[in-house]
């Protein structure tokens, strides 16, 4: 670039410069402006006077010595020096605007490199996102939001990650402690017991869905019906359902075991060596419902580590009879009751017989795991 004055004229030397020489071309009388400010936007600034204020930024100049000096707005200079440090040019904006330019349909390798590193570190949660933040690299040709959005159809898909419980380091130790202690136990000795909730807008069934299709819609009943119920289980059969009909407390649980009693004795033919599992819930715990076990049915409770639903086989049953009720759809509290019952008389001995000789792989898997949820 030549710079012209009235008496001499001054090359400027690509490459290093020294400051020296910004501050001789600086104070040369450069440009031959009107002293009249105009109010107007950095797209009226012609090149010599994006010259003379980018110089003068580079000598941290004020905006307002610089305006004056070129009798443009301050917020001319202000803005058109902001420009400058975020893009590092002075390319005008709306050269960006407009139709796409040829060859911007598609992803090259190193654009496909960034959002797959995005993608792996969690950096972007939509397709519009991982756009507006490519089209913001320097250095990359433009692509459009359907060149990204195709491309991540192809390479997978945005959805909801499954949940896992976490288990704290004291309960880990505990899961730890029982599966080696228990490994090679006799199972087939235990009444498993446990409560689980049934409700009508459960969501546990699972529907294909084809590419290129709308993800399924389930309609959503009202009012929303649930219904607890309780049951044992064994290697010689099951106890009969038990609905709740109010909140499970110590006194519900109770009268429970007692409405049971003879149902749990018949399975196990009056031996006296057999064992009674429950969970850890509040209503287990009460010292009058652990003598009652001990008196009533059998002396020997079977300890059961917490946050381990997994080595309760009665869980894996519930979910077989969650998935025939939701395949029932019932639409109101009686039908779900009645949905409930069938698909507790349909569970077969060999079903709950083959829960429960599972245990002991379950057992080595969690043991591989160092304790953690299957």
């Amino acid at each position: 670039m030549e710079i012209e004055t009235e008496k001499k004229s001054t090359q400027i030397i690509v490459g290093k410069r020294q400051s020296c020489q910004i501050e001789q071309l600086v104070n040369l009388n450069l440009l031959n402006v009107s002293k009249k400010k105009v109010k107007t936007n950095d797209y009226h600034l012609n090149h010599a006077e994006k010259s003379f204020i980018y110089l003068h930024s580079l000598l941290n100049s004020e905006p307002s010595h610089v305006s004056k000096d070129l009798g443009r707005d301050k917020r001319t200079v202000v803005k058109f020096i902001e420009k400058v440090n975020s893009q590092g040019s002075f390319e005008h904006s709306h050269k960006r605007k407009g139709r796409w330019r040829r060859n911007c349909g598609k992803l090259n390798s190193r654009q496909k490199n960034i959002l797959q590193e995005w993608l792996k570190q969690g950096k972007v949660k939509s397709s519009r996102e991982a756009w507006l933040r490519i089209t913001q690299v320097k250095n990359l040709p433009c692509v459009s939001y359907n060149t990204v959005n195709s491309y991540f159809k192809s390479i997978g898909g945005f959805v909801k990650p499954l949940l896992k419980t976490e288990v704290s380091s004291t309960n880990l130790h505990k899961r730890i402690k029982y599966c080696t202690k228990y490994r090679n136990f006799n199972f087939r000795k235990v009444l498993f017991s446990d409560e689980s909730m049934f409700q009508i807008n459960a969501n546990n069934f699972r529907a294909f869905k084809f590419k290129g299709q709308k993800r399924p819609i389930k309609v959503k009943k009202n009012p929303d019906f649930k219904i607890m119920v309780w049951a044992g289980v064994c290697y010689e059969g099951k106890t009969s359902l038990h609905f709740v009909t109010e909140t499970l407390k110590n006194e519900g649980y109770l009268k429970i075991l007692k409405a049971r009693r003879r149902e749990i004795l018949r399975l196990f033919d009056n031996r006296v060596i057999w064992y009674f599992q429950q969970d850890g819930a509040p209503c287990h715990r009460p010292r009058r419902i652990t003598n009652y076990i001990k008196r009533y049915l059998t002396k020997r409770i079977l300890p059961h580590p917490p946050q381990s639903p997994d080595l309760n086989p009665i869980e894996l049953i519930w979910a077989q009879m969650k998935a025939k009720v939701e395949r029932r759809k019932p639409q109101t509290k009686q039908q779900l009751k009645e949905a409930i019952q069938e698909s507790w008389n349909s569970i077969k001995k060999n079903d709950v017989r083959k829960c429960i000789d599972d245990l002991k792989k379950k057992m080595d898997k969690i043991l591989a795991n160092k304790g953690s949820l299957l």
